[in-house]
Formats: structure tokens, sequence, C-alpha cells
């Protein structure tokens, strides 16, 4: 009988194991599907909480998924049943990415495994052709011979290397040689067609990209062939092929191609805007620039390109030109004025002059660093654990583990409207000695 007893025990705690490890936890939806942005967090949303709120809002290095080809990055639980994963870096273009998930997700929960997490897969976009330029240049600087030109202009740097073999040139129905001016990968690709006479006429054109053309770096290749059928214009006339208005926030700036190189003299004469704005004009590769501190981005601009303008290989522009302009949202940022800048005088005004666009609130988070701790934190970066509670003396800067570089000594949300305006910029006062005992000493500031 004792024997027979053993052998139920055994078996009863064997069901109770079998029973633990089938109970699951759902993946119910992550950002991790079909096509992600090379910039950008992702998450994944489990159907229960996995674990406690004192992980959450923690910077991690824990490897809770696994990713092919590898991503370096840290992990964050944004919620007890939401973990975040943060790339260090961009993602590799045109690439096709496979996430596992790993039981260290379940750590902290009473789980044994996760569903619908066999198959978590993704990509970065595709290559892609955005736009081109044909334009007549002159062969070189001493050469009064004029060449048509192209401009391919693609979202992922290209090899010129691996475009040479795909991409072919036809004009009037015929394939011509090229020359390939650009030598390293760029997202700019200029070509020279060869044996094209510059006569006054238009020349039907086209440019052909065979499928498989993959990016610098990156693993997908195109799966198409692309064709684009263009117009080289006559080389005697001036033509304004495009125009782009683009602001940083402190300047305006309008790209002007056109058909050739103009000729510099004079230029800004043939121009004006309106409402009117004092600018300046200077020419480039492919064509000229018009810039302005004084562009309004709530406003649409008149641009007028007055007819005569002259292209150095000889073109005219016949007619005049106008087109309107907006500058549109601009996209949100924030930075350090001076970039390179490491030392602030106690003895001074203690302002950091600060570059915002269209960002109406900032949270600064300012932290003394530990003497000690200054090779290891200028190695390895700085990530502020903050909170909202009134000692802030309790968070701390941590990299690896529970390693304290530094404490957080000032945190504060700021109406950027409410700091003072210097010129284009903003300025932040660097002064807390209120807050501080000994007020000397090394601090890391943080602005976002």
């Amino acid at each position: 009988m004792r024997k027979n007893a053993c052998l139920l025990a055994t078996a009863a705690i064997f069901v109770l194991l079998v029973s633990c490890n089938r109970t699951a936890v759902k993946l119910d939806s992550t950002t991790a599907t079909d096509e992600v942005p090379q910039l950008g967090n992702l998450s994944f949303h489990f159907s229960k909480a996995l674990v406690s709120d004192s992980m959450l809002n923690r910077w991690d290095s824990t490897e809770y998924i696994s990713f092919e080809p590898a991503i370096s990055g840290r992990f964050r639980w944004e919620h007890p049943d939401e973990l975040i994963f943060s790339p260090a870096k961009p993602l590799a273009p045109a690439t096709s990415y496979k996430a596992t998930l790993h039981k260290e997700i379940l750590r902290h929960s009473k789980f044994g495994r996760i569903e619908n997490a066999d198959a978590v897969t993704f990509r970065t976009p595709d290559l892609n052709l955005e736009a081109n330029n044909i334009a007549w240049a002159l062969q070189d600087e001493n050469s009064n011979t004029a060449v048509p030109q192209v401009d391919l202009y693609f979202n992922y740097p290209v090899n010129p290397s691996a475009l040479k073999g795909k991409l072919h040139l036809e004009v009037d129905g015929k394939p011509v040689n090229f020359l390939l001016q650009t030598l390293s990968a760029s997202t700019k690709i200029t070509v020279r067609l060869l044996d094209v006479k510059a006569e006054d006429k238009d020349y039907d054109s086209k440019i052909l990209l065979d499928k498989g053309l993959a990016p610098e770096g990156g693993g997908n290749g195109t799966k198409e062939a692309e064709e684009i059928k263009s117009v080289i214009p006559s080389p005697f006339i001036l033509n304004i092929n495009d125009v782009t208005a683009e602001h940083n926030g402190n300047t305006g700036t309008i790209a002007v191609k056109t058909s050739q190189p103009v000729i510099a003299a004079n230029l800004a004469t043939y121009l004006s805007l309106t409402p009117v704005v004092k600018f300046s004009a200077e020419v480039t590769d492919e064509g000229f620039l018009i810039s302005s501190e004084n562009f309004d981005i709530t406003k649409t601009y008149e641009l007028k390109i007055t007819k005569g303008l002259r292209g150095k290989i000889g073109g005219v522009l016949n007619n005049a030109y106008i087109n309107n302009l907006a500058f549109g949202a601009l996209e949100p940022s924030i930075s350090f004025a001076n970039s390179k800048a490491v030392y602030l005088s106690a003895e001074g005004t203690k302002n950091i002059e600060v570059t915002l666009t269209n960002v109406p609130k900032v949270k600064v988070v300012i932290s003394r660093i530990y003497e000690n701790n200054l090779i290891a934190a200028q190695r390895y970066g700085y990530y502020p654990r903050e909170t909202s509670s009134k000692d802030n003396r309790d968070n701390y800067y941590e990299e690896e583990g529970d390693a304290t570089l530094g404490d957080v000594v000032y945190e504060k949300e700021v109406e950027t409207s409410l700091l003072p305006k210097y010129g284009q910029s903003r300025l932040f006062t660097f002064n807390i000695a209120d807050r501080l005992p000994d007020f000397k000493g090394i601090y890391h500031i943080s602005i976002r």
C-alpha cells in the first residue's frame, strides 16, 4: 500500500506540472508586422498583464525578444501587458526581419507559454526610385561641350556598381552608353549619356531599371522592372524642371531645378516673391537656391522667374515662370544650437541656446554625474530614470544592471512659449543652485 501511495503522489504532481505549462498568454497585437519604418519603436501587446507596476518605464537590456537579422536595442515595459523595443540605430534598408519571443517575457508571470508568437515577421520599405531630373551639363570646367545628364533619386543609398548592371537608357528609341558620375553609395546617382549631339530639338528618352536592385546594406531587391519615359529638352531652351520649398524652423529654402546650369551674374534680378521677402540666391549643380530667414511658414508665396534668364550652355527661359509655394507643417525637432559645447561657466548667465521646431512643451531632466563614473557614462550613454515624485534624488542613471551613474536633481515640464527668445531659438537657463548644497560639479542635461 505504501508503494502505491507513492506512485499516486508522483502521478498527481506530474499532472499538476502539465496543467501549469499549458496556461498560455496570447500575443494580441504587434507593430512588428508588414512594413515598418527604419526609425521607430516596436510594440508587443499581450492578452494579460505579465509584470507588476514596479517594472514599468525602465529600460532593460534583457533579451526578451531576438531578431533575425540581429537588431541591437533596449526593452521597456510600457504597460503590464505591453512590451516596447527601441532599436539602437535605424533598421537596415529593404530588409525582412523575423522576431522570436522568449520565455523571459513570462518570468514574472504565472503563464508558461505564448500563443500567436510563432510567425512574427516584418520588413523595412522596399527600394524606390522616387524622382529623376534630366538636364544638360558641361563635360568639364574647361570645355564648352554639352552632354545630357540624368539624376536618379532613391529613398535609400544605392551603390553605383550595383546599379550599373541593371540600368539601361534609351534616346529616341535607341540604347545609349552612359558614364556613372557618382562613385560611392548615395541616394542621388548621377549618370551622363554618351554620344548624344546637342541639337536644337527635344529628345524622347527612357530610363529602364531591371528588377532585383537592392540598396546599400539592404537584403531585398526590387520585385519588378521599372520603365520611366521622359524628355531631354533642347539645349537652346532653359526649362524649369521642378520647384520645392522647405523650412527647418529658422530658414526657408526654395530649390529650383533647371534643364541646364544657370549663369550666376544678376540671378536675383530675374526673381521676385509675393508677399515681398528679402532673400538671397545662389547657383547649385541642379539649378539655384533661394533662401531667407524671413519666410513665414503659415503663408503661401508666389515665385516669379522672369523670362530671359540664361543658362551656361546657351539656353534661355522663353516664358516667365510663376508658381505658388507653401512650406507646410514642420516636423517637430529639438536640438542644442551649439552641439560641440561642453563647458558652462559658473560665473556667466548660464543660458543654453535650444533650437525648437513645432514643439509646444518640453521636459527638462538634469542629473549630477558622479566623478568616478564619468568614463562609464561617456562610453555607455545616459538613460535617466524619471519620476513624478517630489524626491528626485531617488532617481538614477543606469546602464547595465543597477549601476548608479548619477542623481537626477531637476525634472520639469516647460511650455516652450515661456522660454525667452534668442533670435530664431530659445534660451534655457541652467539655474539649480537652490537645489544643491554644493553647486559645483558635472551635469547632464536632457531636453526632450
